[in-house]
């Protein structure tokens, strides 16, 4: 399979980078296809999840892999970056949520794909426009918004219009998903153990799109 490099990314922390890498890498897996995960995060939220659940059950089946990256070290980095780039799979990388490591650069101008999910609140709307700004100017990555973590109630008039105003903006410089409401489900990720019914449901809309974006039928 070629070979598909995929970030998960944005500065404004809390939007959902981690639990979807981890959920896109199990809905790549059970479709057969190769897939690794590489945490950058200094907080290597995805790497201890898969540690403590290699605690509680340490007989369970490796479903696909997850490693450490340490975005300090450049010369490691650029090994590291060389050798992924040659992965018959796709490689997904969970990233910091700042943009103040130089070496991110990096990682950001080797990506295929950067996955940005995001809320609709203005914070997180501000911070996707400054990402958004500076991954233009070191990267040709294909951008794919992932609208998460949203509420199903309709809100406000002002909100709605808002909302449409944001979607069609960042419609103009990447791909927008079908959104992912706010759920229990997607906060009850595992690294380990096939999705639920309910997890499939919530995800799958916005998956096969950037599984289209990828390329990856």
């Amino acid at each position: 399979m070629e070979n598909k490099i995929v970030l998960f990314s944005n500065i404004k922390g809390g939007v959902g980078k981690t639990s979807l890498c981890a959920l896109f890498a199990t809905y790549l897996s059970e479709q057969g296809i190769p897939v690794i995960a590489l945490d950058a995060d200094l907080q290597a939220s995805l790497y201890r999840h898969r540690q403590r659940e290699i605690d509680v059950d340490s007989d369970a089946q490796i479903p696909w892999g997850v490693e450490l990256l340490n975005t300090s070290d450049t010369e490691g980095l650029q090994a590291t970056l060389s050798k992924i780039k040659s992965v018959p799979g796709v490689v997904l990388i969970d990233c910091p949520g700042n943009l103040n490591d130089k070496n991110l650069a990096m990682l950001y101008s080797a990506a295929d794909i950067a996955v940005i999910p995001l809320s609709f609140d203005p914070d997180t709307v501000d911070a996707t426009g400054i990402f958004v700004k500076a991954m233009k100017t070191i990267s040709q990555a294909r951008l794919v918004f992932v609208p998460n973590r949203i509420s199903v109630s309709e809100g406000k008039a002002e909100e709605l219009r808002q909302r449409a105003q944001t979607t069609e903006f960042l419609g103009l410089v990447g791909t927008v998903t079908p959104r992912i409401k706010q759920s229990v489900v997607i906060k009850r990720y595992t690294t380990l153990y096939p999705l639920e019914r309910t997890q499939t449901t919530a995800i799958e809309g916005a998956f096969n799109k950037i599984m289209n974006e990828m390329e990856i039928r």
